[in-house]
C-alpha cells in the first residue's frame, strides 16, 4: 500500500474477506469471544496461502475482567469506545475492518462507489446503534457489492483481446498500449501487454529496472507485460487475462488478429498524414476499429474525423506511460464506452493546459466529447 503496489478490486476483496474470516473465527470462540483490538495494515502479512494476522499483544477475551488493553492500539484504527475507555465488543473489530477497507480504497487511488463508501461509513459509525452488529453483517453487504461490481465490469466490456497498430514507426503505439494495460488493471480487469513487434522496446525498458519477474511476465505497478520472445518460444497467458497485442507499425500483422477492440494510432503532425491515409485503407473495415490521434492536436483530429467519417480520439502529450493522468483515464473510459458504435465525424479532444504531478512540462489535450454536424 505504501509503495503503490498492485491494488485492484480483487486484491481488496481478498484482504477484507480473509481478515473477516479470521475475525469470525475469533468472535465465535467458546466460552468467550476473542476481540483482536489492533487491526492495521502493518499487522497483515501476505503469503502464498493467504494472509496471516500477527501481533495479538492486546487481544482479549470478551468478558475478561478489566478489559485491561482497551485503551491501547493505533489511533487511526481504534473505535471511539476504546479511546473513551468504554466497554469493548465485537463491534470494536467491525470498526477496525471498516477503517482497513477505507485505507485500501485510498491506496488504490479511488474514492470508491457510493455503495462501498456507505459500507465504510456504517462500519465506522461512532454510534454503536448505527454500526454493523457483527462481521457477518458487514460481509453480507461487502460481498454483495463486490460481486455486483465484478459482474458489471465484465458484462460491460466483455474484452478478451485488444490489438494496437500504428500508421508508421515511432508513432506511440507502444506508449499507448502500456498506458491502456495500466488502466485496465487498475480497474480490476486483469490485463497483459504482449510485444508483437521487433522494436525490443519492452526489453530495453526492463533493462532500465523497476520490473519484477513473474513467470514469463514482467510487472511494474499495475502493469503486466511480456516482451517478444521470438519464434520457438511459446509462453502461456493466464486464461482469465485480457491481452493487449502491440504490433507497432506492422499493420498487416495486426489485421490478421481477430480482436474485440482495434486501436489504430496515427500522428497529428503534417508530415504524418500521408502515412495515416495509407494505413487507414488497410484497417478501415476491421472489426472494433477505434482511431487515436497522438499528441492531442484538436485541429488535426477534427480533420481526420471528417475525412475518415469515423470517431477520432486524442491521446494527450504524455511523458510516462505507466502514470495515469486524468486525460488518459478519460480517453480509455470513452474508448470502452464507444466500442462497437459508429458515430461519424466525432472528434474528442481540445487544447487544455494542465499541471503534471512533478514534471516540468505542461501538457495539452483535455478530453471531452463534442459533436460536429
Amino acid at each position: 500500500m505504501l509503495q503503490s503496489s498492485f491494488i485492484t478490486s480483487d486484491f481488496i476483496n481478498q484482504i477484507i474477506t480473509e481478515v473477516a474470516d479470521i475475525f469470525c473465527y475469533m468472535h465465535h470462540q467458546k466460552p468467550y469471544p476473542m476481540i483482536y483490538q489492533d487491526l492495521k495494515p502493518e499487522h497483515i502479512l501476505i503469503g502464498e496461502t493467504g494472509i496471516k494476522l500477527i501481533d495479538f499483544g492486546i487481544a482479549s477475551y470478551l468478558g475478561e475482567p478489566g478489559n485491561k488493553f482497551q485503551n491501547y492500539g493505533t489511533p487511526a484504527f481504534c473505535a471511539p469506545e476504546k479511546s473513551k475507555g468504554s466497554k469493548i465488543s465485537i463491534q470494536t473489530d467491525v470498526y477496525a475492518i471498516g477503517k482497513l477497507l477505507e485505507s485500501l480504497l485510498r491506496a488504490k487511488g479511488e474514492k470508491g462507489s457510493q455503495s462501498l463508501m456507505h459500507i465504510v461509513k456504517k462500519a465506522t459509525n461512532a454510534e454503536l446503534s448505527e454500526r454493523y452488529l457483527s462481521i457477518e453483517a458487514f460481509m453480507e453487504d461487502f460481498t454483495d457489492h463486490m460481486q455486483s461490481e465484478k459482474n458489471s465490469i465484465y458484462q460491460k466490456h466483455l474484452l478478451k483481446k485488444i490489438v494496437a497498430a500504428g500508421s508508421q514507426p515511432h508513432i506511440g503505439t507502444t506508449h499507448i498500449s502500456i498506458s491502456f494495460t495500466e488502466y485496465l488493471n487498475r480497474q480490476g480487469i486483469y490485463t497483459v501487454y504482449r510485444e508483437k513487434n521487433q522494436s525490443e522496446a519492452m526489453r530495453m525498458a526492463i533493462k532500465q529496472g523497476g520490473f519484477a519477474k513473474d513467470g514469463g511476465l514482467y510487472r511494474k505497478k499495475n502493469f503486466f507485460g511480456m516482451p517478444a520472445y521470438g519464434e520457438g518460444v511459446d509462453m502461456d497467458i493466464p486464461r482469465n487475462a485480457v491481452e493487449i497485442l502491440d504490433y507497432g507499425s506492422d499493420v498487416f500483422g495486426a489485421v490478421s488478429e481477430e480482436a474485440d477492440l482495434f486501436l489504430f494510432i496515427i500522428g497529428s503532425r503534417q508530415w504524418e498524414t500521408f502515412y495515416a491515409d495509407l494505413a487507414f485503407e488497410k484497417v478501415e473495415s476491421v472489426k472494433g476499429l477505434q482511431i487515436v490521434s497522438n499528441y492531442g492536436d484538436n485541429r488535426k483530429a477534427k480533420h481526420y474525423a471528417k475525412k475518415y467519417e469515423r470517431t477520432v480520439y486524442c491521446f494527450p502529450l504524455d511523458a510516462d506511460p505507466f502514470f495515469l493522468t486524468e486525460e488518459k483515464i478519460t480517453l480509455f473510459q470513452r474508448l470502452l464506452e464507444q466500442r462497437g458504435k459508429s458515430d461519424k465525424k466525432h472528434w474528442n479532444c481540445r487544447k487544455y493546459p494542465r499541471q503534471w504531478g512533478n514534471a516540468l512540462i505542461r501538457g495539452i489535450g483535455k478530453l471531452y466529447g463534442k459533436r460536429t454536424k
